[in-house]
């Protein structure tokens, strides 16, 4: 069987990696690494969106460590929440002894004497959730907030897939960090492995090096000829495949399809919901003392969600005497923020990280960078299983398997990413993708 796929992201390497089948990655850039991709500037590395290596799945975070030899860095979280004019810890639970000290007992009192348990048994969206599971003052204070500044849409209207991603702390922890003895969550993000040069793309590089993609094919008609296969055309060329995977956004998919399209089919996609992202990037002069790894922000008023520190990731992404500080702004598309000069975008971030005393002054800021990412965020809001599953189904009836973030639409880092690379490789090659033959292969 002759497979294309479409986009040299990380999940669109790793399909060309793992097919046991004649495979041609087709990418529009002269690159690869998608939105896993890499700005190199100035002396500066920047990621179009903070990116790091850690999993749950050992095999599967060894493969993608073991991609970059030795041009690797491990580095512990030090992540830190802006708070009530303070660093709290993160995750919030860890570290309420940082709160004043009226809050601490707020959050104490509802953790443990909490209505919402019984109120609630069996959460029906993620506000009940987080109510059962950490109680109203906690809620209300960080993970209501926070989640509505990044995901844009009230938390009751956020599907309860979002509480698989989301540790339960145990009580003692809680009691623990109230009395101000140190305990660690999110375990599984606390040690993590990055590149030590050429950012994150530096694992799509590693990988395009036994792929060998095509680049400069801008997709702009994949059609489906009546005797079989799928048809793929940057407007010069046409290449003919029995079937295809493409990792490209839906909403650019649809575009591109010279086929019907099933009005259900349509309303499925159209329901479906990307929030864009407005990326800051900045080079600061001085030193880092602190070497932090990100700081989230819940209040509404400064519309950045996090920051994080690339040159804590590797001191190789600043330039000798400075460091770094990117700055992540999502919205909706409909959002009079989305539609702000990228001035104001700078402005905005430098006037909140100077309030929040992250930067001494705009006077520290040494480089600045804005760009744009249509497609960052995909949402799990009420209904997303059903309509995820109607183009999930519908679309390999008729030879386009998706695969990646925008394209099977799901909210993954690169670790999943690669599993369900895996997954999909599995029923198209007829047996289980293992990473050592495909790594050999390769």
């Amino acid at each position: 069987m002759k497979v294309g796929v479409v986009g040299a992201g990380p999940s669109g390497l790793c399909m060309g990696m793992f097919l046991e089948h004649e495979v041609e990655v087709l990418e529009a850039r002269s690159e690869p690494g998608g939105h896993a991709g890499t700005i190199l500037v100035d002396g500066y590395t920047f990621d179009h969106g903070p990116h790091i290596m850690f999993s749950k799945d050992k095999e599967i975070l060894d493969f993608m460590v073991s991609s970059l030899g030795d041009n690797v860095h491990t580095c512990t979280r030090k992540n830190r929440i802006a708070y009530a004019g303070r660093l709290v810890k993160y995750p919030f639970e860890n570290d309420l002894a940082a709160l004043p000290q009226d809050e601490t007992y707020e959050c104490v009192r509802d953790f443990f004497l909490n209505p919402h348990r019984e109120r609630y048994p069996e959460p029906a969206d993620l506000r009940e959730w987080f109510l059962h599971h950490f109680g109203e003052a906690m809620s209300e204070k960080y993970f209501f907030p926070y989640n509505e500044k990044v995901w844009n849409v009230p938390v009751s209207d956020l599907s309860m897939l979002w509480a698989d991603r989301i540790p339960q702390p145990p009580p003692e922890d809680v009691l623990k960090s109230a009395l101000g003895i140190s305990t660690e969550g999110y375990l599984h993000q606390l040690h993590y492995h990055y590149p030590l040069r050429g950012g994150y793309q530096a694992i799509s590089e590693a990988w395009a090096k036994r792929v060998q993609p095509h680049y400069g094919f801008d997709v702009t008609r994949i059609s489906l000829p009546p005797d079989g296969g799928v048809i793929v055309s940057d407007g010069s060329e046409e290449r003919h495949y029995d079937r295809i995977v493409s990792t490209i956004p839906l909403p650019r998919l649809v575009q591109v399809a010279d086929f019907e399209i099933p009005d259900r089919v349509r309303a499925a996609i159209d329901a479906l919901m990307i929030n864009p992202m407005i990326v800051v990037s900045l080079g600061i002069a001085g030193e880092d003392a602190e070497q932090l790894t990100a700081v989230y922000f819940p209040e509404p008023e400064f519309k950045v969600n996090r920051i994080s520190f690339p040159a804590t990731f590797s001191p190789h992404n600043a330039p000798d005497g400075h460091y770094s500080i990117q700055a992540e702004i999502t919205c909706r598309p409909d959002d009079p923020v989305w539609a702000w000069s990228d001035q104001q975008a700078l402005d905005h971030v430098v006037e909140g990280l100077v309030e929040a005393r992250i930067i001494g002054g705009p006077d520290a800021v040494a480089f600045s960078h804005v760009h744009r990412v249509e497609h960052a965020y995909v949402v799990y809001q009420r209904g997303y299983e059903e309509h995820a599953a109607v183009v999930r189904e519908w679309f390999p009836q008729q030879g386009i398997d998706l695969c990646g973030r925008f394209s099977y639409f799901e909210y993954v880092n690169v670790d999943g990413a690669v599993a369900r690379a895996m997954e999909i490789a599995a029923g198209l090659n007829g047996r289980p993708v293992r990473l050592d033959a495909a790594t050999a292969a390769a």
